[in-house]
């Protein structure tokens, strides 16, 4: 599965069930603060997921954004005892995406010798 239909299946689920996710963050709030972060985050998958898709960006390019939101949630959570869990899961999410951008470019420049 193409990880751009992961992410956009991922951006949804996080949009329409927030607490869903939160609950399976130990130690995180469940406030509507928190809900909405989860929404936030959603939609941000999904938009890249969507646009990154449609404008032929990359694979490379298309990892950066993971990279920094991963290593941004890895300082949260390094900072934070209370958004600890929900951090490092989404540091860890984020980590994969960023990963696959790199394997799907090793793919396409043929390194691989996979096709697209």
């Amino acid at each position: 599965m193409r990880a751009s239909v992961v992410r956009v299946v991922w951006g949804a689920v996080l949009v329409a069930f927030p607490g869903a996710v939160l609950r399976r963050c130990p130690h995180t709030p469940r406030t509507r603060a928190a809900s909405g972060v989860v929404r936030l985050l959603g939609a941000r998958q999904l938009a890249q997921g969507l646009v990154t898709n449609r404008l032929g960006v990359p694979a490379t390019w298309r990892g950066v954004p993971d990279a920094l939101h991963a290593a941004s949630m890895a300082g949260l959570a390094l900072r934070s005892d209370r958004w600890r869990t929900a951090a490092l899961a989404d540091s860890a999410v984020a980590a994969l995406f960023a990963a696959s951008a790199l394997r799907g470019r090793d793919r396409r420049d043929g390194r691989t010798g996979a096709g697209r």
